[in-house]
């Protein structure tokens, strides 16, 4: 049995006070004496609870692997950036590249996540020309010479026969309840037709991200024969700050974890998310 593991996260925003922090993180401070120590985070309540939940979902991403090849996908926004400032962690841009490293070292611990792919999300939050993407790539090539690591803005990439279409910015899950999933249906059914009118094979999956709520919906067209796709959205990485609690009218869940999809003797398998959902509405008797 030829089997291999995707497993795909987002939006982990490094450098922001309510997003994802590797406590082990480290940088370089000079003091005024010209002497250099090595700091680290303090991290906040949020953090705390995004951290433990993101290495116990990576223990059971990684488990459910079994030692099998793994395709590690961040899909963008691995960096908050520079456009909104407020709850930066530090001034110093180099420190987000920092911490965008140091969150992918758990995955990269594993021997059998052998490939790493960065996809560039929102320029503002990457500095713009996919620029965060680029420096951790490097580094992460520094730190592990024998792993194929490299970035890419839209890919359509095949992972052992099956083909995936993976890109950060997609449609949302909607406004409403009962509306969750038509945009990405509709999506979805529209990829597919554009590819089977130009003769060519649809994405078997579709990735996509940015909006930081998990959702997988599934889409079947009749042609010459039944063709079937699915899209999913990755969980975000990072908790509901002010810019977002407006932007996004008053959402109160956050969604945080990674999501593994099981490829097996060439033929898409199942899609397995690890994640959480946390209310953050501050509950009260008055």
């Amino acid at each position: 049995m030829n089997r291999r593991i995707v497993l795909f996260v987002a939006d982990t925003h490094a450098g922001h006070k309510s997003a994802l922090c590797n406590p082990d993180t480290r940088w370089r401070e000079e003091g005024v004496d010209g002497k250099v120590a090595w700091i680290g985070p303090t991290l906040n309540g949020v953090q705390r609870w995004l951290w433990d939940n993101y290495t116990q979902a990576i223990k059971e991403a990684i488990g459910f692997a079994h030692g099998d090849d793994v395709l590690l996908i961040h899909n963008g926004d691995i960096t908050w950036g520079t456009k909104y400032p407020n709850g930066l962690m530090s001034s110093r841009l180099d420190i987000q590249t920092t911490m965008g490293y140091y969150n992918l070292l758990p995955f990269l611990e594993h021997e059998n996540v052998s490939k790493v792919r960065l996809i560039h999300g929102t320029e503002s939050h990457e500095f713009y020309e996919g620029t965060a993407n680029n420096i951790i790539a490097d580094h992460l090539s520094l730190g592990f010479p024998g792993r194929d690591i490299s970035t890419a803005r839209h890919m359509l990439g095949t992972v052992n026969g099956v083909l995936f279409d993976i890109a950060h910015h997609g449609p949302s899950g909607g406004i409403r309840v009962w509306t969750a999933g038509n945009q990405f249906r509709y999506n979805l059914k529209s990829i597919m037709l554009e590819d089977l009118i130009s003769g060519r094979t649809p994405p078997r999956v579709v990735a996509r991200a940015h909006y930081h709520t998990y959702n997988h919906e599934t889409v079947r067209v009749m042609a010459d024969r039944e063709v079937t796709s699915d899209i999913f959205m990755c969980p975000g990485n990072c908790g509901l700050t002010h810019y977002a609690v407006q932007a996004t009218r008053s959402a109160y869940a956050i969604h945080a974890g990674v999501v593994a999809v099981e490829i097996v003797d060439g033929r898409y398998r199942e899609m397995r998310p690890y994640y959480e959902r946390v209310d953050i509405r501050i509950k009260e008797t008055l």
